[in-house]
């Protein structure tokens, strides 16, 4: 079945027939059935629906909410507006010099936000009263290109005397609709509105792209929030592994429900009506959005069928509520441990304040994962975001590679100058990392930029201010460091408007098995493997362990373990220091043994990832090119640690084989 032809497209724009035909319809003298042609019916008709709506034909001005009724509006729409304002903006860059306005507007018509060329806004708002805030439909303002794509979900180009009201002749308007992930769910209109004489063709493709573009843009949001949604879903079941349970998007659609007959009946019926009145809703828990807190979805635990208790003991469980939140996000962030989940629910209200964050971590604990989402939570997230280990620049290289140099500035100094950090920085956000490495000289340099915002390019004497976010991350003592003279108290202060500190993985092992779930699941997808599972022992085994490395060093293990295991990681194919960390309670060894012990695990470890990988892939040729090995160095391997690879692949079917190798 072919759609619909789009209204307003596809006939030839008569200007002077048109509002020939405009007038003669407004003084009486026009009647549908009279018209000629079906271009001029479809304006007839659609002005005849506007005068059977009320509308004025001689009105002015758009109408315009109050203050507090838009801001409902606005704010019940934040997720559009956040994903539509950057390609709004990036698209105008394109049109510097069209005499031309682009709008987005909500669901209702509401205008939400305009850019484009300042004459046109200008106009547009005193001519025409198309301003933030003010309504578009068509029941407000007659056939326009804002309210006509709301009525009939197309795109359309409503061009000078087409439109009902005199007012707007002025205007041509070409919109089109922006839909969700379900193709039917009106979000909103991007129009795009130039004065009439400049009329273009491409208008309308412009705005189909533009609205296509935030069509994708918010299909990978909601990709994101459904997996938020099954994870919440499947935490949940956990807790009720014999409870009926439907996960339902934002909108109240099932996406996810429990394996059982009565459960994909009812998520079959869902949202029915009249829905089946046997089944009863005996919970239901939002699931938010990590950040925003943004409600993304719910979780609904229905009620037991009748009968259930006569046959079944009832059985204590946790609220429904505490399954689902006992897991906080930051980003890729989790944790379960109580002050952790406090410090991330601080960040999320701090990424928002234009405040300098100073967080203090252990190595490995996930102070850039932090530092990273914090900048993509604030207003700042559309502009640069850099981080610098300040470790690792060297001391004569500090001033220059923080605040640039320009041309001749010193010996090998790139000839065009270079900006810094800081200057590249304008506007986002700069992640200073080991900021207790910096040295006194560079220390006195930040400190000035901190205060005023100003600084010098070397080999110049023209001062530039800075205008971005300082994030800085140390796992030194920056308090003891102070107490020795090795760092500036006054820039301590500076930097720790807000101060966070992440607990070391070690005091909260009721992360470690989160962790190495996430972990397990991220390695899977990059390894291209089907499923990974993790056993009991294993994560005793985990659980047994310190962590020195915090969150870096489980992750480290886990992936090895991923490699090693063949779709199961069992004890076995954890790394020899877990395991002789965990076992140190029940078996010691003599402390003359630990240099050979250590040698011993070392070749235990070596060979326990080289036949994990002969299990896998079952060919010598393709281990090889995993590890990153020539294959005559994996035969030397074979000899040295007592692999007879023959076991894991085979006596005569090994690619190796067919080259002539025995």
């Amino acid at each position: 079945m072919k759609p619909d032809p789009s209204p307003y497209v596809g006939f030839h724009k008569d200007l002077r027939g048109v509002h020939s035909l405009w007038e003669r319809f407004n003084a009486g003298l026009v009647d549908v059935e009279e018209c000629r042609t079906p271009y001029h019916q479809l304006l007839v008709g659609e002005w005849q629906r506007c005068t059977a709506l009320g509308v004025d034909v001689a009105m002015t001005k758009g109408r315009r909410l109050s203050d507090q009724e838009f801001r409902h509006r606005r704010d019940a729409e934040q997720l559009l507006l956040e994903t539509s304002v950057p390609i709004v903006q990036d698209v105008g860059h394109f049109l510097v010099d069209v005499p031309g306005i682009m709008i987005l507007t909500e669901r209702t018509g509401t205008v939400l936000h305009i850019s484009g060329n300042q004459k046109v806004r200008e106009r547009a708002a005193s001519h025409s009263g198309i301003v933030v805030g003010s309504e578009w439909t068509e029941t407000a303002a007659g056939t326009n290109g804002m309210g006509t794509a709301l009525a009939k979900g197309q795109p359309v180009h409503v061009f000078a005397t087409e439109h009902f009201c005199e007012h707007w002749h002025s205007w041509s308007c070409a919109a089109a609709p922006i839909f969700d992930t379900d193709g039917q769910t009106l979000l909103g209109i991007i129009d795009f509105t130039t004065v009439e004489t400049d009329f273009r063709d491409q208008a309308l493709g412009l705005t189909v792209s533009v609205a296509n573009s935030i069509q994708a843009r918010m299909a990978l949001h909601r990709e994101l929030e459904r997996r938020r949604l099954l994870s919440a879903f499947s935490e949940t079941a956990r807790h009720y592994p014999h409870d009926d349970m439907l996960a339902l998007d934002h909108v109240g659609r099932p996406v996810m429900h429990s394996p059982s007959e009565r459960c994909r009946q009812v998520a079959e019926r869902w949202g029915s009506s009249p829905r089946d009145e046997v089944v009863t809703v005996q919970a239901t828990i939002e699931v938010k959005a990590p950040g925003t807190g943004a409600c993304i979805g719910s979780i609904v635990l229905l009620s037991k069928p009748a009968g259930y208790s006569k046959v079944f003991r009832h059985e204590e469980r946790p609220a429904l509520a505490a399954t689902v939140e006992s897991i906080s996000r930051f980003g890729e962030f989790a944790s379960r441990d109580p002050q952790t989940r406090r410090m991330l629910d601080d960040l999320k209200r701090i990424a928002t304040a234009d405040v300098n964050l100073l967080i203090i971590g252990e190595t490995g604990t996930g102070k850039e994962l932090l530092a990273r989402h914090v900048h993509a939570c604030s207003r700042r997230r559309h502009q640069p975001y850099l981080a610098v280990n300040c470790g690792a620049i060297g001391e004569h290289l500090m001033e220059s590679t923080f605040f640039g140099y320009v041309k001749g500035a010193f010996s090998g100094a790139d000839p065009r100058g270079r900006a810094g950090y800081f200057e590249s920085a304008q506007g986002g956000t700069l992640f200073l990392d080991e900021i207790g490495e910096l040295p006194p000289a560079m220390q006195a340099a930040l400190l000035r930029v901190l205060e005023d915002g100003s600084f010098q390019r070397v080999g110049s004497c023209e001062t530039r201010l800075a205008s971005c976010r300082v994030v800085a991350a140390t796992h030194r003592d920056l308090e003891d460091l102070i107490a020795q003279g090795r760092f500036r108290q006054d820039l301590y202060f500076r930097l720790k408007v807000v101060q966070r500190t992440i607990k070391p993985l070690r005091e909260r092992p009721c992360d470690i098995k989160l962790l190495a779930e996430q972990f397990a699941e991220t390695m899977r997808r990059k390894h291209g493997l089907e499923s990974v599972d993790i056993t009991p022992d294993a994560y005793a085994a985990l659980s047994r362990y310190h962590w020195p490395g915090n969150a870096r060093e489980l992750r480290n293990a886990i992936e090895v373990a991923v490699l090693c295991a063949d779709g199961t990681i069992d004890i076995d194919c954890l790394p020899p220091e877990v395991l002789r960390d965990s076992s140190a309670d029940v078996d010691t060894k003599p402390a003359t043994a630990a240099s050979d012990e250590s040698l011993a695990s070392l070749r235990d470890y070596e060979r326990q990832i080289i036949v994990g990988m002969l299990r896998k892939y079952r060919k010598v040729n393709k281990v090889a090119h995993v590890l990153g090995l020539a294959r005559s160095t994996l035969y030397r391997k074979f000899a040295e640690l007592n692999i007879d690879q023959s076991e894991f692949i085979g006596s005569t079917t090994d690619v190796d084989a067919k080259d002539g190798r025995c």
